[in-house]
């Protein structure tokens, strides 16, 4: 029995045959018997008189360029998938730890209205350089002290209610390097602040305290 090559539908059916009349819903072959008439156009039957409107044409061929187009597309999307896998996949750079030493300097005793500076000095105490060195002051003292420079200015990161930062960059072995925070006090009082070094290589953050008192 002939079928579609996509649907699969059996071509056999009255309905496809020549001598079935759409209009009328019946059968005009002139060897059917007077008053015979068709039931069921869909029905799959075996009629010698069946004659098909129908051509079970093969499935259409992609032309050639049309494939390979295609095949090219899904090769180069392969090699991209395949190349971000093995570039997220890489094995992070392990950078050689260091040593920092630190010290800080800040007056014993400031007074309100003439401010205080806090000068962190940071030297390399490894025989490789310390990646991306950072200071920052942190404590309850800073919610009411304003940092109004930081010297060398282009040591600026950030400042906030919570902490005032700045960035060393690079330190080479052997080398010092300082930041100075300039404070404004608020109100007098003991200083409850740190000075955090940090470093993309250093193992653990260093914590120096701020001692100093502000007076009327």
């Amino acid at each position: 029995m002939a079928r579609c090559r996509v649907c699969r539908e059996a071509l056999g059916k009255c309905r496809y045959c020549l001598h079935y009349d759409s209009r009328l819903l019946d059968c005009t072959s002139p060897s059917r018997e007077p008053g015979e008439h068709l039931l069921d156009a869909d029905a799959v039957l075996n009629c010698p008189e069946f004659e098909s409107t129908l051509a079970a044409s093969p499935l259409p061929r992609l032309p050639w360029a049309v494939l390979r187009t295609a095949v090219l597309t899904a090769a180069v999307a392969l090699l991209i998938m395949y190349g971000m896998v093995r570039f997220y996949q890489r094995p992070a750079r392990i950078l050689p730890p260091v040593l920092l030493k630190a010290s800080i300097s800040t007056p014993g005793v400031s007074f309100r209205e003439s401010g205080f500076d806090v000068t962190v000095l940071v030297q390399n105490k490894a025989d490789d350089p310390a990646r991306d060195v950072q200071v920052s002051i942190r404590g309850p003292s800073i919610s009411h002290l304003t940092c109004q420079r930081i010297r060398p200015p282009e040591a600026y990161m950030e400042s906030a209610p919570t902490s005032v930062c700045a960035w060393l960059g690079d330190i080479a072995p052997g080398e010092i390097r300082s930041v100075t925070f300039r404070f404004l006090a608020g109100r007098a009082g003991e200083l409850d602040l740190n000075a955090y070094i940090t470093a993309a290589n250093l193992d653990a953050v260093q914590k120096l305290p701020v001692e100093g008192e502000v007076v009327p």
